[in-house]
């Protein structure tokens, strides 16, 4: 039989509420001139592309559009590993770097990040496993889908990103 919580656990909340995040960004990814991610290690002509990895600095932009406001960037390292098919494991931080204008209202995540994980195709999602700033202990997931593509050179994917997370403010410990 378990034993019960001291009534200390039960009439006070040690750990700080969550917010929720429902947030819909844009990835700008450009593979040709201008480059925003670089292959560090090539796959040799004639191997398959497993194990090809390459380093990136994707922009996060505020529009589907080629020329959006920049408000951070997806920072991190994919790697080809899925051999029967095109699939690209993906390790980033998703940092925001300005304000960001959703529905006329301004959310202050300057300096916040995320760190997701996942397989990079033309469609799917990543999960979110991690935080800081004000986006805290996030976690969730993020849905995705290529809206334009230039001639297989640039892209732009939205981003649908719903999240749980714990604001900064709301780490203090009462009664500390």
């Amino acid at each position: 039989m378990a034993t019960p919580l001291p009534q200390t656990y039960l009439t006070q909340c040690c750990l700080p509420c969550e917010k929720e995040l429902n947030l819909v960004l844009y990835l700008h990814q450009v593979v040709g001139p201008n480059a925003n991610q670089k292959t560090i290690i090539p796959t040799k002509p004639g191997e398959s592309l497993f194990g090809i990895t390459a380093v990136n600095n994707w922009a996060i932009v505020n529009a589907p559009d080629f020329k959006a406001k920049v408000v951070g960037h997806a920072q991190g390292i994919h790697v080809m590993a899925d051999q029967p098919s095109v699939g690209y494991y993906n390790s980033s931080t998703l940092r925001l770097w300005r304000e960001v204008l959703i529905l006329k209202a301004l959310l202050y995540f300057k300096g916040a990040t995320l760190q997701v994980m996942g397989i990079f195709n033309p469609v799917g999602e990543w999960a979110i496993i991690g935080g800081t700033g004000e986006l805290t202990m996030a976690r969730g997931t993020i849905k995705y889908k290529i809206l334009q593509e230039s001639a297989g050179i640039e892209s732009i994917r939205e981003l649908n990103i719903r999240a749980f997370y714990t604001p900064p403010s709301a780490l203090v410990v009462k009664g500390a």
